[in-house]
């Protein structure tokens, strides 16, 4: 299981890699060239996000190259009000 508070603390906000696993956590399993046709983010920033993310083991990969997130949406979303509430 994913240590998910170590994971956000970990990865910040105005990162591309934030934007894409929020982006997977809340759509689910998503296909690299989807997520940049969607998100408005180049597919050559993308890929290297997802990697790095697949590396930190926050992200998994499916047989047909989709990606899903192991952090529950709801979970970035609370950890995002507590650390505005702050």
């Amino acid at each position: 299981m994913v240590e998910w508070e170590q994971a956000l603390e970990d990865i910040s906000p105005t990162t591309s890699q934030f934007k894409v696993l929020v982006y997977l956590s809340f759509k689910g399993a998503t296909q690299p060239t989807d997520i940049s046709e969607q998100t408005g983010i180049p597919a050559g920033t993308v890929r290297p996000a997802l990697r790095t993310l697949l590396e930190k083991g926050y992200v998994k990969q499916n047989e047909d190259s989709s990606y899903y997130s192991l952090i529950p949406f709801t979970e970035i979303v609370s950890h995002l009000y507590s650390v505005v509430k702050k």
